[in-house]
């Protein structure tokens, strides 16, 4: 066979000059993401920079809120105008600055996204939710505003009644909570960029709600109660607000002017007990009670499964009440069948000595059959605990069987999961 060709073609291929390798751009380029695969530690560093800038958003946002609660009372009571319009004004700058830091934090989380290779083009959700951001941030008490009210009339109460145009602004602090538990949420072990990666593995989406999930299945009754304490407060202040026009007027009967009040007026809506002793006049307080009893059921509905599945055996719990019944039907069979014993022995050695009538000694008889009806029974229960112990460890050894088949066939995928991910780093490198 003529190999001469194929020779030729080889030494072509060795004599050709290669491509040198260039070298890897270093860690901390942020800049650099020229490679198809995501380099842990650039998404890792653009992950903590959106962390920054959330963080930052944050602070800024408690400190609108804290001077937002604090005009709302001057503007309630119509106090201190001197005072209320240098804090309006505070607010005011606040929010542009909260604006700003909006929109840097949009653009920290985008090129952290694109740092994953993830491609945005046009308007996307992150864009919305900046918009929405921004309407919310706007949507804040202003010092132009101050002196602007808007009458109407309410049937409980004679002539017209009025809100301050910045008293209603402030019930969207109750949308500013939403920053507030986002922060909180994207603080969390179960939010991160380790976290973004090993969903993307497992073709999981680590949004916000995966991170509630995580923390329901491992904090359930924290993640309830922080809602529930969460409904009060924040809902009794925006009926406080709602329910002010008439509290200035008639404080007599339903006094929302108090916070407490309002809080337990919630407190009562939400668990479904209705003591009516507070309830709401004017419709935007109705409405916020409308909402408050959608969230209450659903908060209160949540608790009660969670107490139910809390109270439910884990396997292995479930073992020891079997064993600790087993061993106590033993003792209970043990003592039955001692006093069938002692009963028989002192039949036996009356009837030989001719110590007891017939009457007793048919009393005794009466008692022994007693004892040994319940021995029986003692015993089927005894039986059936053992039968369902056997039938308990059969199952888990089932069920063990089968976790370890699946630690092998997950240990195998990840496997093949390095091996892809190697074999497109080559060719991506060639």
């Amino acid at each position: 066979m003529n190999t001469q060709p194929d020779q030729e073609r080889l030494n072509t291929q060795a004599n050709q000059p290669q491509e040198p390798i260039q070298n890897k751009a270093p860690f901390f380029d942020l800049e650099s993401s020229g490679d198809s695969l995501e380099d842990g530690r650039v998404t890792n560093l653009y992950f903590q920079r959106f962390r920054m800038m959330d963080l930052s958003f944050f602070v800024f946002n408690l400190i609108g809120t804290g001077l937002t609660v604090i005009a709302l009372e001057l503007i309630h009571y119509d106090q201190q105008k001197e005072a209320r319009l240098v804090i309006l004004w505070m607010i005011f700058i606040s929010n542009l600055i909260l604006m700003g830091l909006a929109v840097v934090r949009n653009q920290a989380k985008l090129k952290w996204r694109e740092s994953k290779g993830d491609v945005y083009s046009g308007f996307t959700k992150e864009h919305v939710e900046l918009l929405m951001e921004i309407i919310i941030i706007v949507a804040s008490p202003l010092p132009f505003l101050d002196d602007i009210s808007f009458y109407f009339t309410n049937d409980f109460v004679d002539g017209d009644v009025y809100y301050y145009a910045n008293e209603l602004l402030c019930l969207t602090l109750a949308f500013r909570v939403i920053f507030f538990i986002r922060t909180t949420l994207l603080n969390s072990y179960w939010h991160s960029n380790r976290t973004d990666r090993v969903c993307s593995l497992y073709a999981s989406q680590a949004d916000y709600m995966f991170t509630i999930k995580s923390l329901m299945r491992n904090q359930p009754f924290t993640v309830n109660y922080s809602a529930m304490i969460l409904l009060i407060f924040v809902f009794g202040y925006c009926l406080r607000i709602c329910e002010s026009p008439l509290n200035r007027i008639d404080i007599s009967s339903n006094d929302f002017s108090s916070y407490a009040n309002s809080m337990w007026c919630v407190i009562v809506t939400s668990t479904t007990l209705g003591y009516g002793d507070y309830y709401t006049r004017t419709l935007l307080g109705r409405i916020v009670m409308s909402v408050v009893c959608i969230l209450g059921n659903f908060v209160v509905s949540s608790m009660i499964v969670i107490i139910t599945n809390e109270s439910y055996l884990t396997t292995l719990e479930n073992k020891v009440v079997i064993l600790i019944d087993r061993l106590s039907l033993k003792k209970q069979m043990q003592q039955e069948a001692a006093m069938i014993i002692t009963i028989f022995g002192r039949m036996h050695y009356a009837k030989r000595h001719l110590d007891l009538s017939e009457e007793e000694f048919t009393d005794m008889s009466k008692k022994m059959k007693k004892y040994a009806i319940q021995l029986k029974l003692t015993t089927r229960k005894y039986v059936a605990a053992r039968a369902l112990g056997s039938q308990l460890e059969e199952i888990n050894s089932g069920f063990n069987s089968l976790k370890e088949n699946l630690k092998q066939t997950s240990q195998l995928q990840e496997e093949l999961i390095k091996a892809n991910e190697n074999l497109i780093y080559k060719i991506d490198n060639k």
